[in-house]
């Protein structure tokens, strides 16, 4: 950053220029000397006045750039830094590379400040040692890091994992190779880069004084939710990460407290886990071996835990990206509820066992919402999947016989008859889903087929269903038959068989 100057530094050239016209100018009633040739006397005298002038500019502007942290340099930067009780590194700090990076090409530059930190569970806090650029187009970058704190033992390859403050376009961190002991001295911008570091941790009690707090430990994901249930003066930090274990909790809760504000009252914690158990029928697009369908659902389940695994504290299912995951393989076309259940049903731990949370979390929608400081998960080993492999569904076949009276004639007897029977079947097959077939009363079709023929008098009519899955038959007559039809089936017209006879059949 330029410093403002709060006075005009002159250079020698400038200060005789000065002294000649001023001291020709006679200003003050005196006399005039106006011979500036080189050797005359007026001008070695002014020369030499200007030549100690200038040196005190110079002596001046240095005092005055040494009293500032972005400008001063050698010892007189370890005695600016010796007011925040901080002292040149001389060596003995560990030293490597990291790698920042994304999983697409930079859209923009993202610039990597000088001093970024870089954390990992169980080794030392890092910092970055000079400024970069992950260009656009770009996907990652090599960065020179140093410990924070001397000493230390060998931090081996890709124990660095992430940023303490988060830099927003990039999504991974990690070391290369092993970072080992140097004797390299800090340098002057390294250790301006530590004192400004210094001076930003010294605001405590700020939201993001506790996030870095935390993720300076090797915590990944932190939440920090301030009046928690409306409850005014109190702060509770939620730890994402699934594996802390009890010492590295003990850690983050001592650290928080150098952080914590005066006067409010803060809790730390994991987040309360809700285990989602998700139940489907998804019908594949031909009639597979049993093998085949168990590596269907394998590939299923793995994508659905990768999925769960990647979510935040906080974060919702929606059921429309879970059924784009059930639909995610080429063999899967259609997915619907089993039965009554639901897609989604929440469950947490309540007195050592699990329990619906479903009145609170599950949306009518499907969807599965967290609370503040509630992560959703799987939990395959107690709410295993249940993904039922259906065949697909064949459509059915219709024939149908039909007998008038003697003398009801009717002009395209065979298209009348046909369009009704295959508009209610239809209709039918809409209105039905996998755990609720849709029944066909005997009486409905008769009613259709006698509204289509309104100058016609039925005698007889049997309907006969034909499911191309199984074979089965369903026969419907005036013995108040009934047809059952399963979600998507269609009714295929066969064969419509007309018969006249006389008045009293």
């Amino acid at each position: 950053m330029a410093l403002e100057r709060v006075f005009r530094k002159k250079d020698f050239a400038e200060v005789v220029d000065a002294l000649l016209g001023d001291i020709a100018s006679g200003l003050g009633g005196r006399v005039a000397l106006t011979d500036a040739a080189e050797g005359s006397v007026v001008r070695t005298l002014a020369e030499a006045f200007a030549r100690e002038l200038a040196v005190c500019y110079e002596q001046l502007d240095s005092v005055y750039r040494n009293a500032y942290l972005d400008s001063a340099s050698g010892a007189a930067l370890d005695n600016v830094v010796a007011l925040l009780g901080l002292e040149r590194q001389r060596g003995g700090h560990l030293e490597g590379s990291v790698v920042f990076g994304r999983g697409q090409p930079a859209p923009e530059d993202i610039h990597i400040p000088l001093g970024t930190l870089v954390a990992g569970r169980g080794v030392p806090l890092f910092a970055t040692t000079a400024g970069s650029v992950l260009d656009k187009g770009e996907r990652s970058v090599l960065v020179g890091v140093r410990a924070v704190d001397p000493g230390g033992a060998t931090v081996k390859a890709g124990l660095l994992t992430h940023l303490p403050r988060p830099i927003a376009g990039l999504e991974s961190v990690t070391n290369p190779g092993d970072l080992l002991l140097r004797q390299r001295e800090e340098t002057d911008e390294e250790l301006r880069a530590r004192a400004r570091r210094l001076v930003l941790s010294s605001h405590t009690g700020t939201v993001a004084a506790l996030e870095e707090a935390v993720r300076s430990l090797g915590i990944r994901e932190v939440q920090v939710i301030e009046n928690p249930g409306g409850r005014p003066g109190e702060v509770e930090v939620v730890l994402g990460d699934t594996d802390i274990p009890a010492d590295l909790l003990e850690q983050v809760r001592n650290r928080l407290e150098d952080v914590r504000p005066a006067g409010i009252v803060l809790r730390c914690g994991p987040a309360t886990p809700v285990f989602v158990q998700v139940t489907a029928t998804l019908t594949l697009n031909a009639d597979l071996p049993e093998r085949e369908q168990r590596d269907i659902e394998k590939r299923i389940g793995d994508a659905l835990i990768a999925y769960f695994g990647q979510l935040k504290v906080g974060e919702a299912v929606r059921a429309a990206k879970l059924r784009a995951l059930l639909l995610g393989h080429d063999a899967i076309v259609g997915t619907e509820p089993t039965g009554q259940r639901p897609l989604m049903e929440p469950f947490v731990w309540n007195d050592g066992a699990l329990q619906s949370v479903a009145f609170r979390s599950l949306l009518g929608n499907g969807d599965v919402l967290a609370g503040p400081g509630e992560r959703i998960g799987l939990y395959p080993e107690a709410l295993p999947l249940r993904l039922s492999l259906e065949p697909p569904l064949l459509p059915v076949q219709v024939d149908a016989d039909l007998t008038l009276a003697a003398g009801s004639a009717v002009a395209g007897l065979d298209a009348r008859v046909t369009a009704v029977l295959k508009d209610t079947f239809e209709r039918a097959a809409r209105r039905a889903t996998t755990g609720t077939p849709a029944d066909i009363p005997y009486a409905e079709l008769r009613d259709a087929v006698a509204a289509a023929l309104p100058a016609a008098k039925i005698l007889r009519l049997r309907v006969s269903v034909i499911h191309e899955r199984d074979g089965r038959v369903e026969e419907l007559d005036d013995a108040a038959g009934h047809a059952t039809l399963a979600t998507r089936e269609q009714a295929m017209m066969r064969r419509i068989a007309v018969r006249a006879e006389d008045g009293h059949g």
